[in-house]
């Protein structure tokens, strides 16, 4: 009887230990719950290739940037040996500043080689993804303004009025905005999805609109520890951009599509690609793309991100 009581008894003693364990397991579990953590390194720089990515630059750091599209590379498109496909042309440079005013929050400016344009631009980010998925993703908004200082040799920024020739200035300034959900899948992957509206006080052709909407995706793939795959691609939504064609009879307007390769080394960010679009500020880049993939109308390109702490 004995034997039995001292049986039952540790019995009931190991089955209180299991308990007791799978109350400290499910503890600890709640613990690391509660250590949320933010998602960070989705992109590595505020660009993929044309698109705009969901990050921010760190707070106090000035985000020194250089971006040069070269000319087109298939003889079709005016390139070929002599032009040394497309690397004897620039379609356009861009030479940026921004600024992290806080971790979230960035200003900058830049000046481009196309229409000699001058921009400022801000970027918020207002959701973070977090590591427990409570945030699955990631949520950001940029708006930039453009104006062109372009002479006026045409007069497209001037209107005429009871015989008289006036200026309008403000037909030279252009505006984008875009919302960008991005989320990292793993150390490896990441993706996003864009929305973008691009207003612009002045639009050459009279058929076309002034306000323009695309979509976009952009992925980034890790192959080592420093190279990174890189793609991204809008869809102009707009009927006229994607009707219209030109007096060969061939479409017009193009989507913007690019593809590269990204390499980290040490306190740079060097990006390498290939893709349609002549232009690097939104405005243009949407409202200008007239180079084609399949006739050769892909540029040899590059991004290079410096970062100073100040």
């Amino acid at each position: 009887m004995n034997k039995l009581f001292l049986t039952l008894l540790m019995l009931l003693g190991f089955t209180f230990s299991l308990s007791a364990q799978d109350d400290m397991m499910k503890l600890l579990d709640q613990n690391e719950k509660k250590e949320r953590e933010k998602v960070i390194a989705t992109f590595k720089t505020t660009k993929v290739i044309n698109a705009q990515s969901n990050e921010t630059v760190h707070k106090r750091v000035l985000d020194f940037r250089v971006a040069h599209r070269f000319g087109n590379m298939g003889t079709a498109s005016n390139g070929g040996i002599h032009t040394l496909y497309g690397l004897d042309n620039s379609s356009d440079i861009r030479i940026a500043f921004e600024y992290g005013i806080t971790e979230r929050l960035t200003a900058g400016v830049s000046r481009s080689k196309y229409r000699e344009n001058l921009e400022g631009l801000v970027k918020y980010k207002i959701l973070e993804q977090t590591n427990d998925n409570h945030f699955p993703v990631a949520l950001t908004v940029f708006s930039n303004m453009v104006v062109t200082p372009e002479k006026d040799n045409a007069g497209i920024f001037s209107v005429t009025e009871n015989g008289q020739t006036k200026k309008r200035d403000i037909r030279r300034l252009s505006y984008n905005t875009q919302l960008i959900v991005a989320r990292k899948f793993s150390p490896s992957i990441s993706a996003q999805l864009m929305g973008s509206v691009t207003h612009r006080n002045y639009a050459p052709d009279y058929r076309d609109d002034n306000q323009l909407y695309a979509v976009g995706a952009a992925f980034r793939v890790k192959v080592t520890r420093s190279m990174t795959i890189i793609a991204d691609y809008y869809y102009t939504i707009n009927k006229f951009h994607r009707t219209v064609k030109n007096a060969n009879g061939d479409l017009q307007f193009f989507d913007p599509l690019g593809a590269g390769i990204e390499f980290e080394t040490g306190g740079h960010v060097f990006s390498l690609m290939f893709t349609n679009a002549s232009s690097i500020n939104e405005p243009d880049m949407f409202a200008s793309t007239t180079d084609s993939w399949g006739q050769g109308g892909y540029k040899f390109s590059f991004n290079i991100s410096r970062n100073f702490r100040l």
